[in-house]
């Protein structure tokens, strides 16, 4: 009897929880703004940037000062813009990978309904991103981003 009703319950469970699968076109479409948003600020498109990010984005990333405490920085959809308007001339990064072309790793590790979680990965400037998503009127848009350079080996 125990069982039973144990077994009922997980699948009652199981009926009352909407299943909602990712389709390949969320994932094209999620990896897109990703894209849009990064290699965007790479090419110095501010229109590009904007199309793959929501208006209320924010843009954070950890840093140090001089005394060696902690802090965050951040930076919102409008700023990220303006400084994408100055790469026109060209990214003002080290270059850590002269003489290759740039290239972008967009990982999508999880869709939930209307809600991303992705990483971008770039090895020619040295960062990558944790990247937030959320369809927005149907159009999926990178909402936050927590930032940071890779390691150094």
């Amino acid at each position: 009897m125990k069982k039973t009703l144990t077994l009922s319950a997980i699948c009652l469970l199981f009926y009352a929880v909407p299943l909602v699968a990712q389709t390949p076109a969320d994932s094209a479409a999620i990896e897109n703004a990703c894209r849009d948003y990064v290699e965007g600020w790479a090419e110095g498109d501010a229109g590009r940037v904007a199309r793959g990010v929501s208006p209320e984005l924010v843009k954070r990333t950890l840093g140090k000062d001089q005394d060696g405490a902690g802090y965050t920085s951040e930076m919102s959809a409008s700023m990220l813009v303006a400084a994408t308007k100055r790469n026109r001339g060209g990214v003002n990064m080290r270059d850590q990978e002269p003489g290759k072309p740039f290239s972008l790793e967009v990982t999508v590790y999880d869709i939930t309904g209307e809600f991303a979680l992705a990483k971008t990965v770039n090895t020619k400037y040295g960062f990558f991103d944790y990247c937030q998503l959320a369809k927005v009127n149907g159009e999926w848009k990178v909402i936050n981003v927590l930032w940071g350079y890779i390691p150094q080996k």
